[in-house]
């Protein structure tokens, strides 16, 4: 509420921007990873397989929840 009522604020700060899996990808290497944080009910998953296809890459997925600790610390030491 407070930030909707702000001019400095407003509007930019509450509307996320633009997801462009290909610009996300370039901005990566393979000692900066990408990782995703999601909100309720988003799911980039299109996307990524999308761009998989189009740079014929191949990709690992790992949803991080209850119990996945050891599945997720095997993939980074494994990458």
């Amino acid at each position: 509420m407070m930030v909707s009522m702000e001019k400095e604020l407003g509007e930019k700060y509450l509307t996320p921007p633009a997801f462009d899996m290909n610009e996300v990808f370039s901005d990566s290497t393979n000692k900066q990873p990408i990782i995703i944080v999601l909100s309720a009910g988003a799911d980039p998953m299109t996307e990524i397989r999308n761009l998989s296809t189009l740079k014929k890459i191949k990709y690992e997925s790992l949803s991080l929840g209850a119990g996945q600790a050891e599945k997720a610390i095997n993939a980074i030491r494994g990458a």
